[in-house]
C-alpha cells in the first residue's frame, strides 16, 4: 500500500470522526440553529478562504445540492423532532466548524488534482477539501438523523 493512499485514509477517517463527534454535540442545537445564518456564514468562510466567486458560487450550489437530497421522509424520530432545515443547517453548521482547520492543512491548495467532481472537471484540492468535507458532515448527519 503506497504512503500516499494511507495518508488519503488516514485524512478522510480524520474527517469522518471529526463531523460525527461535532454532529453528536451538535443534536441538542436543533432548536437554536438557522439555515440562512449558516449558509451566510458558510459563504463568508469561503470568500475570506481565498475562494473566487465563481469558486464560492460553485461550492455552494453543489452543498445546496447535497442538501436537497435530506428528505424530510429520510428522518429519524430524532431527526423528524429537530425539523428537515435544522438538520440541513446542522450539516452547514458542521461545514463551518470543520472547514478553517482543512482548509489550512492543504499544502499546494490551488494545485489541480486530475479529478472531476460535482460536475466540474479538474477541481482544485481546497475544492475538493470542502466536496469531501460536505459528504463528511452529511454522511454524520445521516448517522445521527436517519432511519435505518
Amino acid at each position: 500500500m503506497s504512503n500516499s493512499y494511507f495518508q488519503k485514509f488516514t485524512i478522510a477517517a480524520g474527517i469522518i470522526l471529526l463531523s460525527s463527534a461535532w454532529s453528536a454535540r451538535a443534536i441538542d442545537a436543533c432548536q437554536k440553529i438557522q439555515f440562512s445564518t449558516e449558509r451566510a456564514n458558510l459563504s463568508r468562510l469561503l470568500s475570506s478562504s481565498g475562494f473566487s466567486k465563481e469558486e464560492n458560487l460553485f461550492l455552494l450550489r453543489g452543498v445546496d445540492q447535497k442538501l436537497s437530497e435530506i428528505k424530510r421522509g429520510l428522518l429519524n424520530a430524532r431527526g423528524s423532532e429537530c425539523g428537515l432545515n435544522a438538520v440541513r443547517a446542522l450539516v452547514i453548521g458542521c461545514l463551518n466548524h470543520s472547514l478553517p482547520s482543512t482548509l489550512r492543512s492543504i499544502t499546494s491548495p490551488n494545485r489541480k488534482t486530475g479529478k472531476a467532481l460535482w460536475g466540474k472537471s479538474d477541481v482544485t484540492r481546497r475544492d475538493a477539501a470542502v466536496i469531501g468535507m460536505t459528504h463528511a458532515c452529511k454522511a454524520s448527519a445521516m448517522e445521527h438523523f436517519f432511519s435505518n
